[in-house]
Protein backbone atom coordinates (compact mmCIF):
# COMPACT_ATOMS: atom_id res chain seq x y z
CA UNK A 1 0.00 0.00 0.00
CA UNK A 2 1.29 3.54 -0.87
CA UNK A 3 0.37 7.06 0.49
CA UNK A 4 1.27 10.75 -0.32
CA UNK A 5 0.92 12.99 2.28
CA UNK A 6 0.62 16.63 0.83
CA UNK A 7 1.05 19.41 3.16
CA UNK A 8 0.76 23.64 3.36
CA UNK A 9 2.66 25.22 6.24
CA UNK A 10 3.57 28.37 6.79
CA UNK A 11 5.57 28.13 10.60
CA UNK A 12 6.38 24.11 10.35
CA UNK A 13 3.83 22.60 12.06
CA UNK A 14 2.29 20.57 9.44
CA UNK A 15 5.48 19.13 8.19
CA UNK A 16 5.89 17.79 11.67
CA UNK A 17 2.50 16.21 11.59
CA UNK A 18 3.43 14.81 8.02
CA UNK A 19 6.69 13.86 9.22
CA UNK A 20 4.94 11.95 12.30
CA UNK A 21 2.21 11.01 10.50
CA UNK A 22 4.39 9.62 7.84
CA UNK A 23 6.67 7.50 10.25
CA UNK A 24 3.81 5.94 12.37
CA UNK A 25 2.08 4.35 8.76
CA UNK A 26 5.69 3.37 7.73
CA UNK A 27 5.77 1.26 11.23
CA UNK A 28 2.78 -0.31 10.05
CA UNK A 29 4.45 -1.38 6.66
CA UNK A 30 2.92 1.18 4.42
CA UNK A 31 5.45 3.17 1.41
CA UNK A 32 4.97 7.02 2.39
CA UNK A 33 6.07 9.60 0.52
CA UNK A 34 5.88 13.52 1.94
CA UNK A 35 5.27 16.59 -0.08
CA UNK A 36 4.80 20.43 0.01
CA UNK A 37 2.06 21.60 -1.81
CA UNK A 38 4.23 23.44 -4.33
CA UNK A 39 5.54 19.87 -5.29
CA UNK A 40 2.81 17.87 -6.51
CA UNK A 41 0.84 18.03 -9.44
CA UNK A 42 -2.83 16.32 -9.46
CA UNK A 43 -1.60 13.30 -12.30
CA UNK A 44 1.00 12.54 -9.40
CA UNK A 45 -1.74 10.86 -6.93
CA UNK A 46 -2.32 8.35 -9.45
CA UNK A 47 0.31 5.84 -8.17
CA UNK A 48 -0.91 5.85 -4.49
CA UNK A 49 -3.63 4.03 -2.94
CA UNK A 50 -4.10 6.76 0.41
CA UNK A 51 -4.01 10.49 0.17
CA UNK A 52 -3.44 12.87 3.37
CA UNK A 53 -3.88 16.32 3.14
CA UNK A 54 -2.72 18.54 5.91
CA UNK A 55 -3.45 22.57 5.34
CA UNK A 56 -2.94 25.93 7.66
CA UNK A 57 -5.19 27.82 8.42
CA UNK A 58 -5.78 31.38 6.83
CA UNK A 59 -9.05 33.59 7.30
CA UNK A 60 -10.92 30.53 7.52
CA UNK A 61 -9.77 28.89 4.52
CA UNK A 62 -6.88 26.21 3.48
CA UNK A 63 -3.92 26.60 1.32
CA UNK A 64 -4.59 27.49 -2.39
CA UNK A 65 -2.80 24.92 -3.72
CA UNK A 66 -4.15 22.13 -2.06
CA UNK A 67 -7.96 23.27 -3.05
CA UNK A 68 -6.47 23.31 -6.23
CA UNK A 69 -5.34 19.73 -6.33
CA UNK A 70 -8.27 18.73 -5.21
CA UNK A 71 -10.09 20.37 -7.84
CA UNK A 72 -7.80 19.17 -10.68
CA UNK A 73 -7.77 15.24 -9.73
CA UNK A 74 -9.83 13.48 -12.13
CA UNK A 75 -12.76 12.45 -10.47
CA UNK A 76 -12.63 8.68 -10.98
CA UNK A 77 -9.06 8.90 -9.58
CA UNK A 78 -10.42 10.52 -6.72
CA UNK A 79 -13.15 7.97 -6.24
CA UNK A 80 -10.52 5.18 -6.01
CA UNK A 81 -8.49 6.77 -3.42
CA UNK A 82 -8.79 6.16 0.42
CA UNK A 83 -8.34 10.15 1.48
CA UNK A 84 -7.30 11.83 4.59
CA UNK A 85 -7.28 15.43 5.68
CA UNK A 86 -5.38 17.00 8.77
CA UNK A 87 -4.21 20.49 9.83
CA UNK A 88 -3.73 23.30 12.48
CA UNK A 89 -6.00 25.92 13.44
CA UNK A 90 -5.61 28.81 15.61
CA UNK A 91 -8.21 27.87 18.78
CA UNK A 92 -9.82 30.36 21.11
CA UNK A 93 -11.51 28.99 23.46
CA UNK A 94 -12.71 24.54 23.69
CA UNK A 95 -16.49 25.80 23.56
CA UNK A 96 -16.07 27.46 20.30
CA UNK A 97 -14.93 26.05 16.89
CA UNK A 98 -13.60 28.41 14.10
CA UNK A 99 -14.02 26.90 11.03
CA UNK A 100 -10.84 26.26 9.77
CA UNK A 101 -8.42 24.56 6.75
CA UNK A 102 -9.68 21.29 7.67
CA UNK A 103 -12.75 22.00 7.16
CA UNK A 104 -12.22 23.91 3.88
CA UNK A 105 -10.42 20.41 2.61
CA UNK A 106 -13.05 18.39 3.79
CA UNK A 107 -15.54 20.73 1.98
CA UNK A 108 -14.11 20.67 -1.04
CA UNK A 109 -13.29 17.18 -1.11
CA UNK A 110 -17.32 16.41 -0.28
CA UNK A 111 -18.16 18.66 -3.45
CA UNK A 112 -16.08 16.59 -5.24
CA UNK A 113 -18.15 13.45 -4.28
CA UNK A 114 -14.92 12.01 -1.83
CA UNK A 115 -15.89 10.93 1.47
CA UNK A 116 -13.00 11.04 3.77
CA UNK A 117 -11.62 7.49 5.21
CA UNK A 118 -11.81 8.95 8.63
CA UNK A 119 -12.93 12.14 10.99
CA UNK A 120 -10.29 14.69 9.99
CA UNK A 121 -7.21 15.32 12.39
CA UNK A 122 -7.45 18.83 13.71
CA UNK A 123 -4.44 20.13 16.15
CA UNK A 124 -5.27 23.37 17.62
CA UNK A 125 -3.12 26.15 18.90
CA UNK A 126 -3.62 28.69 20.48
CA UNK A 127 -3.01 32.27 19.32
CA UNK A 128 -0.87 33.28 16.60
CA UNK A 129 1.98 33.50 19.16
CA UNK A 130 2.22 29.73 19.89
CA UNK A 131 2.94 29.31 16.45
CA UNK A 132 5.74 31.21 15.78
CA UNK A 133 7.28 30.81 18.50
CA UNK A 134 6.73 26.86 19.03
CA UNK A 135 7.76 24.65 16.12
CA UNK A 136 7.38 21.08 18.08
CA UNK A 137 4.67 19.13 18.82
CA UNK A 138 3.66 18.70 22.80
CA UNK A 139 3.28 14.82 24.10
CA UNK A 140 -0.79 14.79 23.67
CA UNK A 141 -0.44 16.28 19.77
CA UNK A 142 2.13 13.43 19.45
CA UNK A 143 -0.50 10.78 20.75
CA UNK A 144 -3.14 12.36 18.69
CA UNK A 145 -1.44 11.80 15.89
CA UNK A 146 -0.34 8.23 16.45
CA UNK A 147 -3.74 7.54 16.92
CA UNK A 148 -4.87 9.10 13.91
CA UNK A 149 -2.31 6.75 12.09
CA UNK A 150 -3.65 3.71 13.77
CA UNK A 151 -7.35 4.80 13.03
CA UNK A 152 -6.21 5.69 9.40
CA UNK A 153 -4.41 2.27 8.77
CA UNK A 154 -7.39 0.58 10.26
CA UNK A 155 -10.02 2.01 7.79
CA UNK A 156 -7.87 2.16 4.77
CA UNK A 157 -6.33 -1.38 4.39
CA UNK A 158 -9.21 -3.05 4.53
CA UNK A 159 -11.04 -0.80 2.51
CA UNK A 160 -8.13 -1.14 -0.15
CA UNK A 161 -8.19 -5.20 0.07
CA UNK A 162 -11.55 -6.05 -0.89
Amino acid sequence: MKALIVFSSWFGHNRAIASLLASELRQHGMSVDILPDARVAPGRVASYDLLILGSYTHNGRAGHRLRALIEHIAPRQLQRLSVAVFGTQVVESPSYHHPGGVDDLEACLAARGCDLAVAPLRIGRNGLGRFTSRLGLSASERATIRAFAAELWDASVPALLI
